[in-house]
């Protein structure tokens, strides 16, 4: 009779009574194993011991794996039933409370490669993984823990949860020694039928790493199915002996598009591969010939029944609308020009346009293709920055033409209109100014401030001009001198009495 290992019974009585059960898991619990399920959490975790504690001592193991495996499976998130404990399996010999099912899988197309590869309820053990699209970023290496199932959600909320040791799965330590190239990324699809398929995640979903939200775009670009990219996880996880990481997926909404629709979460660790590699893999692979181009433009040009004229080549990316550069895409290659799929391995070097890439300049945008397949710089660009560097220069001399006409503009105003005093015609002669400024550009306008020792000139020679004083009235004459107390008495009360 095959006994259980009595580290087993410890390690399984200590995650009971410690705190990372919650009250509706530890009810849950009971639940699966015929338990009351009603109480506070001390009489909860005492019934769930009290029923291990007696498997032990009666030498039940099937009555204790179902206990071990309801715990693990409420545990990590998974849902279980009774009725998929009834089979018993052999005592572990691992570390206790971890489930591993790395022997039964094949790490490049995950199918079970053991002897029966069977799956149990509800996601939980080997279930085979769903199969998604190559991509020239990653590649495939090994799964992580077990896949989980999302059930139809279609009103509430549901979650899920991969634990993730570094004990478990060898293929982390990879991971650990060289995080540039070997990353950890969380996959969903809606299919699970080994069927090849885009990444999915549901409608409204979020992933946590122990509780710490990750930042990641789950829906990709609208209406473009295949343009989600996974999500990297690897800077949060803590990939140390014994220690568990939990990845925690929360969704809802997954009958948005499908009834009875259900997802599927994996995670793998994945190999990458930069785009730098991917450029010099291009570089070194397919390419048009420079010959080649011409020779098709020659013809086009040569038909008798098209009239041809030279064409504008840009150089501008049509993605970014700057200068034509690599930069990195998601799983999805399409053309930006007619949206047609370009998969990466049917990529080429155009030859003829890489010559003009490297023959001019970052900060040219266009060049002119001749019907013959020559090309030529168009010269009205440089013609257009000169143009624009001398119309500068003209604004500068309209600038000094201008304030020598306001100087004449203002003197003649106030020579028709003498018979104010200073402090009154300060105000005519900025509003005048400000008129005038006001019909001008607005360089020029501009310009005129950083002179203000014109304007005080002025007002100072129109003011004190000799050969004005005997056209104006003498009793208006006297108001030119700065008005005080003293005058203003004189002025205005000797002629009241």
């Amino acid at each position: 009779m095959t006994s259980i290992p009595r580290h087993e019974l410890q390690a399984l009585v200590k995650l009971v009574n410690s705190n990372q059960l919650l009250n509706r898991q530890l009810s849950s619990i009971c639940q699966l194993n015929g338990l009351t399920s009603s109480g506070v959490k001390a009489a909860l975790q005492g019934r769930i011991v009290n029923a291990i504690q007696d498997a032990f001592n009666a030498g039940d193991v099937t009555r204790f794996q179902q206990i071990q495996r309801s715990i693990e499976t409420t545990r990590t998130g998974g849902s279980s039933s009774p009725a998929s404990h009834k089979t018993a399996r052999p005592p572990a010999t691992s570390q206790p409370g971890v489930m591993r099912q790395d022997s039964y899988w094949s790490p490049r197309n995950g199918r079970p490669t053991g002897p029966n590869g069977h799956s149990t309820a509800h996601g939980f053990g080997a279930t085979i993984g769903p199969r998604f699209k190559d991509t020239p970023f990653y590649e495939l290496e090994s799964r992580v823990g077990d896949v989980r199932v999302c059930e139809t959600m279609s009103q509430h909320r549901n979650m899920v949860s991969i634990p993730i040791r570094l004990n478990d799965c060898p293929s982390l330590n990879k991971v650990v020694e060289n995080k540039d190239l070997y990353r950890v990324m969380v996959f969903c699809a809606e299919n699970n039928n080994n069927e090849i398929q885009n990444i999915s995640f549901p409608h409204q979903s979020e992933i946590k790493i122990n509780g710490n939200e990750v930042k990641a775009n789950l829906r990709g670009l609208k209406n473009k199915p295949g343009s989600t990219r996974p999500v990297d996880i690897t800077s949060f996880l803590r990939l140390k002996n014994d220690v568990r990481t939990l990845v925690e997926f929360t969704y809802a909404l997954t009958q948005k598009n499908t009834p009875n629709q259900k997802f599927y979460l994996v995670v793998y660790v994945c190999k990458i591969t930069t785009a730098q590699a991917l450029a010099e893999k291009i570089k070194t692979g397919r390419k048009i010939p420079k010959q080649s181009v011409i020779q098709e433009i020659s013809k086009k040009a040569a038909d008798t029944d098209i009239v041809t004229t030279s064409q504008v080549l840009s150089l501008k990316c049509p993605l970014s609308y700057m200068r034509l550069d690599l930069q990195e895409q998601g799983p999805q290659w399409l053309c930006p020009i007619c949206n047609k799929p370009a998969p990466f391995d049917q990529l080429a070097v155009d030859e003829y346009v890489k010559e003009i890439l490297a023959n001019t300049s970052k900060s040219l945008d266009q060049v002119t293709i001749e019907p013959d397949g020559q090309w030529r710089v168009n010269s009205s660009q440089d013609d257009k920055s000169t143009n624009g560097r001398n119309g500068a220069v003209d604004d500068d001399d309209d600038d000094d033409d201008f304030i020598i006409q306001e100087v004449s503009v203002v003197r003649s105003r106030n020579f028709e209109t003498p018979n104010r005093s200073v402090a009154s015609t300060a105000t005519p002669t900025t509003t005048a100014m400000s008129r005038e400024s006001s019909t001008m550009p607005r360089g020029l306008g501009s310009t005129s401030g950083k002179r203000p020792h014109s304007e005080r000139v002025t007002i100072d020679l129109t003011l004190s001009d000799d050969d004005d004083e005997p056209i104006q009235p003498p009793p208006k004459r006297q108001q030119l001198q700065p008005p005080s107390a003293t005058n203003y008495a004189n002025g205005y009360g000797g002629s009241l009495y």
